[in-house]
């Protein structure tokens, strides 16, 4: 697809499609939504990549936007790991934020309306979880680089929103599934379980803080989510943040005893300092009946078979890998 076909139809615009949660959602989009115009971007070295953009690119941004004039915008590229970003606060800064204002800004340039669906996260509210579960007027006190690139790019978005530019920003709360990478808690643990499992790693597998309790759902009910709010009609003029998450906390060390309930061999754990992450919130829950209200959604998968499907993920990654890795008869 290029950006220059003019379409009377929905033209979705869709950033971070080769990350986690972008893959999942333009698989969904392809099926649920085909008669959509959709252009999945993502950031590539490749010039010649087609769907191919450096948010960061305020001009590169601009004409593509001017282009293909997207009636959507679904915003879920990021660098989203806390813990790199506690690392390269600069590198975050300039890609959840600056990225951020450079996407608003050329939707903001067009002459027609456009629905901004941003990407945010629970961890925005960061301290305030100290004081209970938070809803979406609860106060923002994040803690990290992420989270106060998150938190910026809301503020700044809320200052842009009005008639032409609709802004829905879901504080997303933690979400895994099948193709999260390693630096996740989730796919940290089923890595290092399935490498028990080959025979790549010696028992027993590394962990950080297993006390804390995080609100957890499977990706395919986010991207229902996503879903929902992508197929809604306009919601009220101007910004409005929903928290997205199952309502249920659990303990990082129930997802590790149900995760090696499912391994195929005995495995046990020994604390890891260098996985134990500074500023830990012990719990963070969150009010989820405003994003429910209004878009009718539920998580309402089986969170266990999430975990499987994590599992059989890395089970079948390793396997591909020890095939490419024979030697041709």
């Amino acid at each position: 697809m290029t950006a220059d076909k003019d379409r009377s139809s929905s033209r979705i615009l869709l950033t971070g499609a080769r990350g986690f949660a972008g893959q999942h959602l333009l698989a969904r989009l392809k099926k649920d939504m085909p008669d959509a115009d959709i252009l999945p971007l993502a950031r590539s070295r490749k010039p010649s990549d087609r769907d191919s953009l450096d948010i960061c690119d305020a001009n590169a941004v601009h004409h593509l936007i001017a282009r293909y004039r997207p009636t959507v915008i679904v915003h879920l590229a990021a660098l989203s790991s806390v813990g790199d970003s506690l690392k390269e606060p600069e590198t975050v800064w300039d890609v959840n934020f600056d990225g951020t204002r450079n996407l608003a800004r050329a939707a903001k340039a067009l002459d027609a309306p456009v629905r901004f669906i941003f990407a945010s996260s629970g961890e925005v509210y960061g301290e305030s979880f100290n004081h209970g579960p938070c809803n979406e007027t609860t106060s923002l006190a994040p803690r990290t680089p992420y989270a106060r690139s998150k938190a910026a790019a809301e503020y700044f978005l809320h200052d842009m929103a009005d008639e032409k530019l609709e802004v829905i920003s879901l504080r997303l709360f933690n979400h895994t599934g099948p193709n999260q990478d390693e630096r996740f808690v989730v796919p940290a643990f089923a890595a290092q379980i399935v490498n028990i499992e080959t025979g790549r790693q010696p028992n027993p597998i590394r962990v950080g803080n297993l006390e804390a309790q995080r609100d957890f759902t499977g990706i395919e009910d986010i991207i229902d989510a996503y879903l929902a709010v992508i197929a809604s009609g306009a919601d009220t003029p101007g910004f409005t943040a929903y928290n997205v998450g199952s309502g249920k906390p659990r303990s990082i060390q129930s997802i590790l005893q149900k995760l090696t309930a499912l391994a195929r061999v005995p495995v046990s754990h020994e604390p890891d300092p260098a996985r134990m992450r500074p500023s830990e919130i012990p719990v963070a829950e969150g009010s989820f009946s405003r994003f429910q209200t209004r878009y009718g959604w539920k998580a309402h998968r089986n969170f266990d078979s999430t975990l499987e499907s994590v599992l059989d993920y890395f089970r079948n990654k390793t396997g591909r890998e020890g095939a490419s890795s024979r030697p041709k008869s």
